[in-house]
């Protein structure tokens, strides 16, 4: 066959954070791929519109339209996978494969789970910054391997956000069956994770059974941004695993 046309990429942020999440990937990926993010909680958006998942998936919907994007593969931190798989399960023919950095599994027995529930069911008991403080401290902990302050991470971007908008998206968490939403999926399925995102792989025990085909994998000495953290094992594997599903197209 002819020579391929460049295909797309669109990368999806984490619960707090923006755009430039996967900044550096894009930069690197821009001369072969189509390289395409934006911000989840752009104030443009959310006028007059309730927060919710739905409003998630219609708000990547419209960007496949508004680009012109047919098909796409979908990489994202964290948060930005229950966006995906939600995506993926009303539109899979316009999914090519997925990546989940950071990814994990909603509405599953987990530590994760029960610190959402924790914090959401705190909240009226805290003022709000200091609440914040404590999501931050449940929710993204520091690794005592990584020197980086994840919790200041975590608690000034939560901070940019509008208090409702935060407390939805904790929300998602509980709401969202991740488990019906990926089994029996067929798509290629990328599972990223740094080897101390110790509370975010609890979520992942039944990982296997849901999509047998899944390509995991643990980047060595990262944590929850493992992408972040170890960029070019990253990369490695990524293109790697994006590369696979190019020969498997022309063939």
């Amino acid at each position: 066959m002819g020579k391929l046309e460049k295909e797309t990429i669109i990368f999806l942020h984490g619960i707090v954070g923006n755009k430039n999440a996967f900044k550096t990937e894009m930069e690197t990926l821009e001369n072969r791929y189509h390289c395409f993010a934006y911000d989840f909680y752009n104030p443009a958006n959310l006028v007059d519109k309730e927060f919710s998942l739905e409003f998630l998936v219609d708000q990547l919907y419209s960007h496949f339209i508004k680009e012109k994007i047919e098909e796409a593969h979908l990489c994202t931190l964290s948060f930005g996978c229950i966006v995906a798989t939600a995506f993926a399960k009303r539109y899979p023919d316009m999914v090519m494969s997925m990546t989940f950095v950071g990814g994990y599994l909603c509405n599953v027995p987990s530590q994760y789970h029960l610190n959402v529930e924790h914090v959401l069911g705190q909240k009226e008991q805290w003022e709000y910054v200091k609440w914040i403080d404590y999501c931050a401290s449940l929710l993204n902990p520091n690794s005592v391997h990584l020197a980086e302050d994840s919790e200041k991470i975590y608690r000034d971007y939560a901070l940019q956000l509008e208090p409702g908008t935060f407390e939805q998206a904790l929300r998602i968490q509980l709401e969202f069956d991740s488990s019906s939403a990926l089994a029996g999926t067929q798509l290629p399925v990328l599972w990223v994770m740094g080897e101390h995102d110790e509370l975010f792989k609890g979520t992942l025990m039944s990982l296997h059974q849901l999509i047998p085909h899944v390509e995991y994998c643990e980047l060595n000495h990262a944590g929850h941004a493992a992408h972040v953290h170890q960029h070019a094992q990253f990369m490695s594997v990524f293109q790697s695993f994006l590369k696979r599903k190019l020969v498997q197209l022309e063939y």
